[in-house]
């Protein structure tokens, strides 16, 4: 949140120096006509920059692991994940990416509810380029979604906590239909 204010506070500064020394007469540019209008300017499009650039956030903290969701590296991945024996959701992330940032709370929070029942981890797309490219990444925040081992689905963007809730759901019930069915 501070690199997002300092960013704000420059592109205020820098936008009302514009404006101060370009004086526009013309009338052409309105958006830096004088040195309150460029304040406004240049503070808005610092922080729409700031914001898209994933600047808010410590970035060091994605990749430590939560009480809900382990980290794991390329090395950990078949012990964890494909060796599993209950559901698992893989968060696949960067820590410069703006919506795996957002996303990170709203799967930690999910992880929480559904203790006991998935396992969660999230893995560091930029480290561990090898799973990155066995399951064909190409854009994140993407979502695995592993049952017996096997992938069975993936999920690409930012969901909501509903949206993601009802894939959890899904791949919950599908896991014990199939213990129900196997009796």
């Amino acid at each position: 949140m501070n690199s997002i204010l300092i960013s704000v506070l420059i592109g205020g500064g820098l936008g009302a120096a514009l404006g101060y020394f370009n004086q526009c007469k013309s009338g052409a540019c309105p958006l830096t006509a004088n040195w309150r209008r460029g304040a406004l300017y240049g503070a808005v499009l610092a922080g729409l920059f700031s914001f898209a650039a994933g600047c808010g956030g410590n970035s060091a903290e994605m990749n430590q692991s939560t009480a809900n969701v382990k980290h794991i590296t390329d090395a950990e991945f078949d012990a964890a994940v494909t060796q599993a024996t209950q559901p698992v959701v893989v968060d696949c992330y960067a820590t410069w990416c703006g919506p795996c940032k957002m996303l990170a709370p709203i799967v930690d929070g999910l992880a929480n509810e559904y203790a006991g029942k998935i396992k969660f981890y999230k893995l560091n797309v930029d480290e561990s380029p090898k799973v990155s490219q066995k399951f064909q990444i190409q854009a994140i925040p993407a979502l695995l979604f592993f049952k017996d081992g096997k992938l069975a689905s993936t999920s690409v963007g930012l969901l909501s906590k509903t949206e993601l809730a009802e894939k959890l759901d899904a791949l919950v019930s599908t896991t014990n239909h199939l213990a129900v069915g196997g009796k």
